[in-house]
């Protein structure tokens, strides 16, 4: 009992203590719930975070690896190993910048991928098979004998040949004028101040970049060169799939040719006869041109090629662009022939335009046609290894 009042207090005083102490306990558990929740919050954001970096970063990482991709198939579209240059792409998902290096003999190829700011590298070597013959305007496996005893004959393009190159031309009425190398593992021998022996007399008009009169400067004792292989079968397939496959020696008289695939296979020998057009390319066992052969660029088999013998021209021959090649020799045995070349003309043994009056206009193209291969059979271009 209270001594002033008389009244009794206890009771009520314990029920306001502990309304107290309830309130204070239910405002710290709603407090705790409350930072619980913004902890919570917190942790489930950052992990949204972490798992979105995660997710960028493989998509930066497969940016990057379709970069490397990208490339490859630029190279092997394109056939030309040289030509590569920087560049950049573009996917839904972010970008890729694409970058070319050479360390030593190593092609290397960078790409960084990007993606929300982020980034990530991937780099691989690659490999160059390509034939360096195709390098060349003509290449032979053995000599390159040319004389303009009488008709002009104008090269562009650099030359070499496996063993031998020999050059002629008429003291009086005719030019050889190559805009060019001239290089051999053997030896060159005319038009230059190597190796003339008894022909000073017949180089006064040979002219290599300008230079005549023994002053041009020319290559001997170089390194081979390498030539390509094909994938016969696929011609034949793609022929026959046409309609332009014929299984035994053909003659062709005064005909165009037009195939859907862009190339005829001849299980045989071609003859050309009258005036003949081929829109893309032609490949037969040895091939003799006797009248006139037109071939115009069309598709990727633009090609002119006597996969086991000769290239034997007795009339006229014009690319517009195509590599012709034979397995053997490329020809010229008519007085007055024209050879009018442009693209790539390479020869497994000899290339002869001697002692005839034949007119000679040949122009180097880089060509690369479909179903080209190494020397020794393998791809162009190669993805040798990733360095992630």
């Amino acid at each position: 009992m209270d001594n002033i009042t008389g009244r009794h207090n206890g009771p009520k005083s314990a029920a306001k203590s502990q309304k107290g102490m309830i309130l204070v306990l239910v405002m710290s558990f709603t407090a705790l719930m409350v930072l619980g929740t913004v902890s919570l919050s917190t942790m489930i954001q950052r992990d949204v975070r972490l798992i979105e970096r995660i997710q960028e970063k493989e998509q930066a990482r497969f940016l990057a690896e379709a970069g490397i991709n990208h490339a490859l198939a630029s190279i092997i579209q394109s056939g030309d190993f040289a030509s590569r240059a920087n560049f950049t792409g573009n996917l839904d998902t972010g970008s890729y910048n694409v970058t070319y290096s050479t360390v030593g003999s190593r092609h290397l190829v960078t790409a960084v991928g990007t993606v929300s700011g982020g980034s990530e590298t991937a780099s691989a070597e690659l490999a160059d098979n390509t034939p360096t013959a195709l390098n060349y305007f003509s290449g032979a496996g053995g000599d390159i004998k040319i004389n303009a005893l009488v008709a002009d004959a104008a090269i562009t393009g650099d030359i070499h040949a496996n063993n031998n190159v020999y050059l002629k031309s008429g003291p009086v009425f005719s030019w050889l004028t190559i805009t060019g190398d001239v290089s051999a593992t053997g030896i060159v021998k005319e038009g230059t101040r190597y190796n003339q022996g008894s022909w000073d007399w017949w180089d006064n008009h040979v002219v290599i970049n300008g230079d005549a009169n023994d002053t041009a400067t020319v290559y001997e004792g170089r390194d081979r060169i390498t030539f390509p292989t094909f994938d016969y079968a696929s011609y034949q397939a793609a022929a026959t799939a046409s309609g332009d496959y014929y299984s035994s020696d053909q003659v062709f008289n005064s005909e165009t040719l037009s195939p859907a695939n862009g190339i005829v296979y001849v299980d045989g020998d071609a003859t050309f006869f009258g005036p003949c057009t081929l829109n893309g390319g032609i490949i037969a066992d040895e091939i003799f041109v006797r009248g006139t052969l037109t071939q115009n660029k069309a598709g990727n088999r633009n090609v002119i090629m006597a996969k086991d013998g000769d290239i034997r021209v007795f009339g006229r021959l014009y690319t517009q662009e195509a590599l012709v090649y034979a397995a053997e020799d490329i020809k010229s045995l008519q007085v007055f022939a024209k050879i009018d070349i442009n693209g790539i003309m390479l020869a497994r043994e000899d290339i002869l335009m001697w002692n005839v009056i034949t007119s000679i206009l040949y122009n180097y193209i880089h060509i690369t046609p479909s179903d080209m291969m190494g020397e020794n059979g393998e791809d162009l271009f190669e993805l040798v290894s990733w360095n992630r």
